[in-house]
């Protein structure tokens, strides 16, 4: 089925792009050529802000050290990107490379380009193992990883110093977030935690905290959820009790209210993931991160994470060179940590003095490493369409943190629509 269905995506794009005759977008640069024996590679992606900068600077570089490739970056809205791709590759227009995160390769595999013939000699062992063995689908190498960028606990010194705390002593447990939250709402006016910054994005830390306690989100053949037992509940009522019977933030998932909060300093403590390194340099207080394994009924020390990988699409006349650009955009990858924050997947990049001796090794870095090297790396589940099980799942934690619905009965609710939802 898998095959047919690849053959059937592959045969729509390379008949609706005018098979070799270009493929119309922005100057139909599938064509092969710049003309003078140069191949450009049209490169799309989503990254925006120090992300942006960061693959800049590294599209920069590959042109400036490269003449018979040359890379057009096209940065697509993140809101809007993956629909935008996945239009692109069933339309005739794809890229001839992409940025894919890999809870999305399963949405995309049957339209993307099988690298295993296309790698140079011995390319897999140039990345970290465990990363490798994460970005694959199936067994099959469809795309490079460029990194790792997991959750970690990210807190502000300045109010722990306030509220009498040691600031080099963040939560390490449940508990111990519990005194720590119930001291900050007790003697400051600060809000004292929030588990998702930007009130959209629930369910990333939700799984890994899910799975932290012993609980199941999906069935192993993904087409029913598991998450609506006690389990789940408890999770739910421990998003209920933050803005509820603790106090710890206000009971309001408006968009981005709490990375606001935080970056003004009115937030003590709060869960997101490797790139807020960047945004938090230009705060004026004194802020660190630590593991974020406070979940309660935590048996299992579990961070929602994902991964940046570089894919081909099918149907490109380019994919050579597209591989040899994302072998080398992955493999040269020390601004992706030094500037935009993230775990690089390449393990030269990754143990060099250049990054380990960085600021960002020791604020932030050195904590994810521990964390991936000791395999407390979380997932999400790759689907045909992820937002399947994620929007329900946020829907119901938004309704449960604004007091809106009970966890009893949001919960088993939210999975139900899932259930629904992957059957359908």
């Amino acid at each position: 089925m898998k095959a047919a269905g690849a053959a059937g995506i592959v045969g729509l794009a390379g008949c609706t792009g005018g098979g070799g005759g270009g493929n119309g977008g922005n100057g139909g640069s599938s064509a092969g050529s710049s003309g003078s024996g140069t191949t450009t590679i049209q490169f799309w992606t989503l990254f925006a802000g120090g992300d942006g900068e960061a693959m800049k600077a590294m599209v920069d570089q590959f042109n400036s050290e490269h003449d018979s490739i040359q890379v057009e970056r096209q940065r697509q809205p993140f809101a809007e990107y993956y629909d935008k791709l996945f239009t692109a590759m069933t339309g005739g227009n794809a890229p001839d490379l992409a940025v894919f995160h890999t809870t999305e390769l399963q949405r995309f595999v049957q339209a993307m380009q099988p690298l295993g013939d296309l790698l140079s000699s011995g390319a897999g062992d140039q990345y970290v193992s465990s990363i490798w063995d994460q970005t694959q689908y199936e067994g099959s190498r469809v795309a490079l990883p460029l990194d790792t960028h997991p959750n970690g606990l990210y807190y502000n010194k300045d109010i722990f110093e306030e509220a009498g705390l040691d600031p080099e002593s963040p939560p390490t447990s449940f508990s111990e977030l519990q005194e720590a939250a119930g001291t900050i709402e007790s003697e400051t006016d600060k809000l004292a935690f929030s588990p998702d910054p930007y009130n959209l994005y629930q369910v990333r830390q939700f799984i890994a905290w899910l799975r932290g306690r012993g609980g199941t989100f999906l069935s192993d053949d993904k087409t029913s959820a598991e998450f609506g037992d006690a389990h789940g509940t408890a999770l739910g009522e421990f998003y209920g009790n933050i803005t509820g019977e603790w106090n710890w933030d206000e009971a309001d998932a408006t968009e981005n209210r709490g990375t606001k909060a935080f970056r003004s300093g009115d937030l003590a403590m709060t869960i997101n993931g490797t790139w807020y390194f960047g945004v938090l340099q230009q705060q004026d207080f004194g802020w660190g991160m630590a593991k974020p394994f406070v979940g309660p009924g935590q048996e299992v020390d579990l961070t929602w994470a994902n991964s940046h990988t570089l894919g081909v699409p099918a149907g490109t006349d380019k994919a050579q060179a597209a591989t040899e650009v994302a072998e080398w955009l992955t493999q040269n990858s020390l601004t992706w940590g030094t500037d935009a924050g993230h775990l690089p997947a390449a393990s030269g990049v990754l143990e060099s003095d250049e990054l380990q001796s960085a600021t960002v090794w020791d604020m932030t870095l050195s904590t994810y490493n521990e964390m991936a090297q000791n395999g407390a790396l979380a997932y999400m589940p790759s689907t045909e369409n992820n937002q399947d099980y994620q929007r329900p799942v946020n829907k119901a934690l938004q309704q449960i943190y604004s007091d809106q619905a009970t966890a009893a009965d949001a919960i088993p609710s939210a999975a139900e629509q899932v259930t629904n939802n992957l059957q359908g």
